[in-house]
C-alpha cells in the first residue's frame, strides 16, 4: 500500500511548488508564465488559479498521500476523488489556455492512474 502513496506524494509537491510560484509572482514572472497565456480565460492574474492550485491539488494531493501511508480505510476513496480533482484541473486548463503541452498530457495519465490506483485500494479493502 506504500506504493500507492508515491503518486498523490509526486504530484502535490508539484503542485505546492507551481501554487506557491503563482502566488507569489501573480504576474507569472517567477515561473515564466506569460500573462497573455490568461487570455480567454476569466482571470488577469495567476494569483487564483494559484492558490486553487495550491489548495486542491497540492494540499490535497499532500492528505492522499498521507491517507494511503496510513492505510486509512479512505485512502481509495480519496484517491479516486483526488485523480478525478486532477482530471478536472486539465480540462478546465486545457479548456481555458489550450493544450498539446507534454505535461498537461502526462497529469492526465496520472489522473487516471490515481482513479484506477483508488478503485485498487477499495477492491483490496473488500477482499479482506
Amino acid at each position: 500500500m506504500r506504493f500507492f502513496s508515491l503518486l498523490p506524494a509526486f504530484i502535490s509537491l508539484g503542485a505546492l511548488i507551481t501554487g506557491a510560484g503563482m502566488i507569489l509572482s501573480p504576474n507569472g514572472s517567477l515561473l515564466g508564465f506569460p500573462l497573455e497565456m490568461l487570455r480567454g480565460s476569466p482571470f488577469k492574474t495567476f494569483l487564483l488559479p494559484g492558490v486553487i492550485l495550491f489548495t486542491v491539488n497540492g494540499l490535497g494531493q499532500a492528505a492522499v498521500a498521507w491517507l494511503t501511508l496510513r492505510r486509512h480505510a479512505l485512502s481509495g476513496t480519496a484517491m479516486q476523488v483526488a485523480g478525478l480533482s486532477l482530471a478536472i484541473w486539465i480540462f478546465v486548463q486545457v479548456s481555458m489556455i489550450g493544450g498539446g503541452h507534454w505535461l498537461q498530457n502526462a497529469y492526465f495519465v496520472f489522473a487516471l492512474l490515481e482513479i484506477i490506483s483508488g478503485w485498487v485500494l477499495l477492491t483490496r479493502g473488500r477482499s479482506r
